[in-house]
């Protein structure tokens, strides 16, 4: 269950950034983009711990904190590069 918590969390985030990035930024890319999502989520949970709203050992609001920061800091570095 952990899992999937984790994917929706990623995937919500990811929908979510992809209408705030706009442009070449998150258009051909958007595997890479999801990718950064979910990797972000991840190491949001990893990193900021137990804290607020835990759903299935996995904390929701830490892995979302973290799937915004990568997304967004992916976001740059693909606007940078372009």
């Amino acid at each position: 269950m952990f899992w999937f918590v984790w994917a929706v969390v990623g995937v919500v985030v990811w929908w979510a950034m992809s209408l705030i990035c706009k442009g070449k930024a998150t258009g051909s890319g958007w595997w890479a983009s999801l990718i950064a999502a979910l990797l972000g989520s991840w190491l949001g949970d990893l990193v900021l711990g137990d804290w607020l709203w835990m759903w299935a050992g996995f904390n929701v609001i830490a892995g979302a904190i973290g799937a915004v920061v990568i997304t967004w800091l992916w976001c740059l570095v693909v606007k940078q590069l372009k």
